[in-house]
């Protein structure tokens, strides 16, 4: 074969299966997360063979539940995951404030200081962490106060050297934008580098099939400096608000296209997006009022897996 005669049809055959490409080669990873720790050792959780996973529980969980914690912990370094925690108010706190009730605040800096470091000297494998969960939702004592979050954050980055600590978590409400505000003058005003990586909760964005133009994502990354992590989403098969009528029937079908819309926001900003954690894997209760589950009740994969299988790459 006539080497340079092939040269220009071998640059355009390359450059056609560039262009070709599918979006999904974006530079992004994909982890699931689940409260149980059973998660690990679940066959079609294998089959996809996820290496990251994040983990929500009480600030003072080391010390208030801490053979649950254990439990979850040792499956998760058994199974040689990634671990991302993420801390919500302590065991007792009640949010958000109903009625004259004054016990959702923010804790004291001592008191914070003190459980982060004894959960950090028990499980020493965790080395990315979330000082608060969806630190703008009212069911959080963080929600009026964006200074304690960046107490939060100092705090868990003088006590964890070359860990990963993420600048905030933020749940795209309405008031995510004026409060991703808030907290990035909050940082200033107390004298403290801005974060280079965020937590995005986008569950309306991808359940309410937004458009690109008017979404969360898009304001999220124009406000936020640096990477956004999508710390927490899925695909609802139900869920209930509180307080409200039901919005999200059981629907497998809408579940399977909002998961679909995941990945496909996560392709259109994979420049600014590096990790989706999809939550949760087991399905709840009917009882439960949430349940995002990508198996049903009985164990069976729900229709939401066959996306998880076309971009089976990315769970790396």
């Amino acid at each position: 074969m006539n080497f340079r005669r092939s040269l220009p049809l071998l640059l355009v055959v390359l450059v056609c299966a560039a262009l070709a490409a599918p979006a999904t080669s974006g530079a992004y990873v994909v982890g699931i997360a689940d409260q149980n720790p059973a998660v690990f050792t679940e066959p079609h959780f294998e089959q996809l063979a996820p290496t990251r996973t994040r983990y929500i529980t009480p600030i003072d969980s080391v010390f208030k539940q801490r053979d649950t914690v254990d439990a979850w912990m040792n499956a998760a370094q058994a199974a040689d995951m990634e671990v991302v925690v993420a801390f919500n108010p302590p065991a007792a706190m009640r949010c958000p404030n109903v009625g004259r009730a004054k016990g959702c605040r923010p804790i004291t800096a001592a008191a914070y200081r003190r459980a982060f470091r004894a959960f950090r000297a028990r499980y020493p494998f965790v080395r990315i962490y979330q000082p608060w969960n969806e630190v703008n939702n009212l069911t959080q004592p963080t929600a009026r106060y964006p200074d304690a979050v960046v107490t939060y954050y100092q705090i868990a980055k003088a006590n964890c050297s070359g860990c990963i600590v993420l600048g905030a978590d933020i749940q795209d409400l309405p008031n995510m934008a004026q409060y991703s505000a808030a907290v990035l003058r909050a940082f200033r005003a107390h004298h403290v580098v801005t974060p280079k990586v965020w937590g995005l909760h986008n569950y309306t964005d991808t359940n309410r099939f937004v458009k690109d133009a008017n979404s969360s994502m898009r304001r999220a990354a124009r406000i936020l400096p640096g990477k956004i992590w999508l710390t927490e989403t899925a695909g609802l098969f139900r869920f209930q608000p509180q307080n409200a009528r039901q919005s999200f029937r059981p629907d497998l079908a809408r579940q399977k296209r909002a998961m679909q819309a995941i990945f496909k926001q996560a392709n259109l900003y994979r420049r600014k997006i590096d990790r989706v954690y999809l939550y949760q894997w087991f399905a709840s209760p009917p009882t439960n009022r949430w349940d995002s589950g990508v198996l049903d009740i009985h164990g069976a994969p729900r229709p939401v897996f066959d996306v998880l299988l076309q971009n089976r790459t990315l769970f790396r």
